[in-house]
């Protein structure tokens, strides 16, 4: 027995090892029989501590534990600041300004995305029909349906 086991149990160190008792019934690894038995011999025969001890030794806990002593200064978690650097940068000085990541793309309407490809195969196909003397006008004409949409109007945001 070292000194601690030899010092003389409390009924507050009687307690913790009835309640460390209870949660091991509730997990199952001690039955209602000998729970009673081993809390009935805490409260009525263990004097010191190491008889405490000897209650809970097959068990995986130990209620009579010292405590873990707390943390030094430099061994404590790193406080976090509110908004990360990177969220700082991006709401600039205005701290009401919540709009967050790049601006948002301009979005630009589909017909003038045809529009702007029928130019270029037209374009495309005069330099073509003068080199190899073939005509694309039925070519861009299928295009301008793949690219508007099949001639369906759309709604864009």
């Amino acid at each position: 027995m070292t000194n601690a086991d030899a010092m003389r149990a409390s009924d507050n160190d009687r307690e913790k090892v009835v309640q460390a008792l209870q949660e091991q019934v509730g997990e199952g690894r001690l039955t209602l029989a000998e729970f009673e038995q081993r809390s009935t011999e805490a409260y009525a025969t263990a004097k010191t501590v190491g008889d405490l001890r000897t209650l809970t030794k097959d068990l995986p806990v130990d209620p009579l534990a010292p405590p873990k002593p707390p943390l030094a200064s430099w061994q404590q978690p790193w406080p976090l600041p509110v908004n990360p650097q990177w969220m700082t940068q991006q709401l600039g000085a205005y701290p009401g300004n919540r709009r967050l990541g790049p601006s948002p793309v301009r979005r630009v309407h589909p017909a003038r995305i045809a529009v702007a490809a029928i130019i270029l195969f037209a374009a495309l196909g005069a330099v073509a029909s003068i080199l190899t003397h073939v005509v694309v006008w039925p070519l861009l004409f299928v295009l301008f349906f793949v690219f508007a949409g099949g001639g369906r109007r759309r709604r864009y945001r």
